[in-house]
C-alpha cells in the first residue's frame, strides 16, 4: 500500500512542493501535477491503494474545479456522473481522503458519496477559502530565537506561518555568521476572497513596511484564520448533508463513512 499521494492543479506547483506537501510530510516523488479529470483519474488509477490522497485543486461546496477537455474551467460536484463515470471501473482504494480546495468541506454529502467510490474510510475539506503565498524574510545575524520570533509578530506573519513552517530557533540559527534571506510559505483561510493578505495593507502592500493599518488589524478573526484554528467536526455519511449557511462557520470537517460521528 502507497503512504500517500498529492495530486494538485499544475498551476499550484511551487505551492504543492513548499506549503502542502510539506503540512502532509508528502514527499515530493509522490506528488503529482494533474489539469483534467482526466489526469486525476489516471494517476489515482496507478495506485493499488494508499493510506491518505490529499487533493489541492480550485474548489467549491462539495466540488473540485479542473479544465475539461476543451481548455476550459470546469466545476465538478464530487457527486455528478461526470466524477462516477470516471471512476467508474476504479479498483483503487484509499482510507483517507483530505481536499485543500476552497470551501469542499461545506458539503460533506458530496464528499461522502465521492468517497464510497473508493471504499474510504472519511473524507475531510475545510469550510472557507484557502489562500497563501510566500514571503522573502532577512534574518539579521546573531538573532536569538525568541527575539526572531518577536521581529515576525512585528511583521505580522507569525500568525500565518504554517504547521510545516521550520521552527523560530531553526531560522534564527541559519544567520549565526551572518544575515541571511529566507523564503517563507504562509497560509491563512478566509469566508470570502480578499483580495489582499492579513498582514497586507489595502493596497497589497507589507503593512509592516507600509505603515498602514493591516487587512488582519481592519477586518479582525471575523474574516481571517489559521489552520490550526479550524475546529474539527466529524459526521457520519447517513446524516452528511450541504451547508445553507450564507457564511460558513470555519471548519475542518470529516465525514466519516463507517457511521460514526462527534
Amino acid at each position: 500500500m502507497a503512504a500517500s499521494l498529492l495530486l494538485y492543479y499544475h498551476e499550484f506547483g511551487d505551492a504543492a512542493a513548499g506549503l502542502v506537501g510539506p503540512n502532509f510530510k508528502i514527499p515530493p516523488q509522490n506528488q503529482r501535477a494533474i489539469t483534467t479529470l482526466k489526469d486525476m483519474a489516471k494517476e489515482i488509477n496507478k495506485v493499488g491503494s494508499m493510506e491518505e490522497l490529499v487533493i489541492f485543486l480550485h474548489g467549491a461546496p462539495g466540488a473540485l474545479i479542473l479544465d475539461d477537455e476543451n481548455d476550459d474551467v470546469r466545476t465538478y460536484d464530487l457527486n455528478e456522473d461526470a466524477i462516477k463515470q470516471a471512476f467508474a471501473s476504479t479498483k483503487t482504494q484509499i482510507k483517507h481522503i483530505r481536499f485543500e480546495g476552497c470551501s469542499v468541506g461545506e458539503d460533506p454529502k458530496a464528499m461522502a458519496d465521492f468517497g464510497r467510490q473508493f471504499k474510504a474510510i472519511d473524507v475531510s475539506g475545510f469550510t472557507w477559502y484557502h489562500a497563501n503565498a510566500n514571503v522573502v524574510v532577512n534574518i539579521p545575524q546573531g538573532i536569538t530565537a525568541d527575539d526572531f520570533k518577536k521581529y515576525l509578530e512585528k511583521m505580522g506573519l507569525a500568525r500565518w506561518l504554517p504547521p510545516s513552517a521550520p521552527s523560530t530557533a531553526e531560522l534564527a540559527s541559519m544567520a549565526r555568521q551572518q544575515q541571511v534571506s529566507k523564503k517563507l510559505w504562509l497560509e491563512w483561510f478566509q469566508p470570502f476572497m480578499e483580495p489582499t493578505p492579513p498582514y497586507a495593507d489595502r493596497d497589497g502592500a507589507l503593512a509592516a513596511a507600509s505603515h498602514k493599518q493591516a487587512n488582519f488589524e481592519r477586518l479582525g478573526s471575523h474574516d481571517f484564520k489559521a489552520r490550526g484554528e479550524a475546529p474539527k467536526r466529524t459526521v457520519s455519511a447517513k446524516d452528511a448533508k450541504k451547508s445553507e449557511e450564507p457564511r460558513p462557520p470555519f471548519e475542518y470537517v470529516t465525514v466519516n463513512l463507517s457511521g460514526k460521528s462527534g
